[in-house]
């Protein structure tokens, strides 16, 4: 049985945002830290290397297209590790091609959103995400 509150729930999930955007980067720190523990990673490689890090994510964030290693790729070796296997991921990029959408869906991603949506329809998918 878990005691703790709702709120205490949320704040320890973890979920790391990777997107070489350092503008966008602040932007979803600043509207998901309020209610859960945010990392930040600025391209593939650094996110790759941060999901190793404790805490380990309960969700990842990623853009598609990043310098060096892209999120596809970065998610597709994520994916190779122990403990990050079922780490549901929401791609969120300006790569809408549907071979791109195509490419992050079988990668299994969670949910494969514009950035150009509503900030609500990314956080009820962050919602969504960390308690299916």
């Amino acid at each position: 049985m878990n005691l703790q509150s709702p709120i205490l729930q949320t704040m320890t999930k973890c979920i790391l945002v990777v997107d070489d955007d350092e503008d966008l980067r602040d932007s979803m720190a600043a509207v998901l830290s309020p209610n859960y523990h945010v990392r930040v990673a600025f391209d593939g490689m650094d996110g790759y290397t941060k999901a190793h890090d404790e805490p380990r994510p309960d969700l990842i964030i990623a853009d598609v297209t990043m310098p060096g290693l892209d999120g596809i790729t970065m998610v597709r070796r994520i994916r190779e590790i122990d403990g990050l296997g079922r780490v549901p991921v929401i791609f969120f990029t300006g790569q809408m091609s549907t071979q791109s959408v195509i490419a992050g869906l079988t990668v299994g991603t969670f949910a494969y959103l514009s950035k150009t949506c509503e900030a609500g329809v990314l956080e009820e998918k962050v919602k969504r995400a960390l308690w299916r």
